[in-house]
């Protein structure tokens, strides 16, 4: 990992790390993609044929979690859905994974940011529901930034099927509440002054009112815990929950496969920047 320090503001980097990704699997001369997955991927892997071996996209695939993990929220997505079909990938997930090499080649030198010296902690929830076409479960995506980059960030299939895109933003929404309560006690921990309230970004504002709610029914008593749960951070002053359109709502890069204008949209919103910007 590479840090730098420019006029006042850090930035990280994997630059070295990628180049030696690209060589290991032989795309060190690939054409660059523009992004890291093509939309529409999930109904191309369905009529792909198998894989004979699973070795070499195993490793590829846990090169590129790294790199998602620690520096690129971008590419967090891609690997998500690439993860998924570790145990029997198939010929159109090998050529995706490669793509997301080929896009971090073209973009090695995007770094997140860091230096805003307001400081705050914001948080942003977002789901695709149903996403996922062979299970219909929905997908996850939190980002929290602090001093104008992101720190924290996630994009994961939710464990159980919901039955609206409501109940999929709220289960995005509880999951995000928590990692909220895990930031306050780790800054607390550094002896940083409290965040109290956390404004956490939504873009479903039916997904809000249902906090406020105090009446389940019976399409939403499954999620009642969570209701419980969130409604209790707000109460105590531990979260505030905000609207935002789906046009500002940066974790949305965190749901799914996004085009060029959007993604290069949310990726400066969580502080990634690079030389073409």
């Amino acid at each position: 990992m590479e840090v730098r320090k420019e006029g006042g503001k850090y930035g990280i980097s994997l630059e070295s790390y990628i180049d030696r990704i690209a060589d290991k699997f032989g795309l060190g001369d690939a054409k660059f993609a523009k992004t890291p997955m093509e939309d529409g991927f999930i109904k191309t892997r369905e009529d792909s044929p198998p894989l004979k071996t699973n070795t070499q996209y195993r490793s590829l695939v846990g090169a590129l979690l790294y790199v998602a993990v620690c520096a690129r929220p971008d590419i967090a997505a891609s690997v998500s859905i690439l993860g998924r079909s570790v145990c029997a990938p198939t010929e159109a997930d090998w050529v995706a994974a490669k793509r997301v090499v080929r896009y971090l080649k073209g973009t090695k030198d995007w770094q997140l940011r860091y230096g805003d010296p307001e400081g705050k902690l914001v948080g942003y929830a977002d789901a695709d529901w149903a996403g996922d076409l062979k299970s219909r479960k929905s997908t996850t995506g939190t980002v929290f930034m602090y001093a104008g980059g992101a720190i924290s960030w996630t994009s994961r299939l939710q464990d159980f099927v919901t039955l609206s895109s409501m109940e999929s933003e709220y289960v995005a929404l509880s999951e995000a509440s928590q990692e909220a309560v895990w930031l306050l006690k780790l800054f607390e921990d550094f002896g940083e002054p409290s965040f109290k309230p956390v404004t956490l970004w939504e873009d479903n504002q039916s997904c809000i009112k249902f906090v406020s709610s105090e009446r389940t029914t019976k399409r939403s008593r499954h999620i009642e815990t969570r209701q419980c749960f969130v409604k209790e951070l707000c109460d105590a002053g531990v979260l505030k929950l905000l609207y935002c359109s789906t046009e500002e709502m940066a974790a949305d890069l965190l749901t799914k496969a996004l085009g060029q204008i959007k993604l290069r949209k949310f990726a400066g919103m969580v502080g990634l920047t690079g030389g073409d910007r």
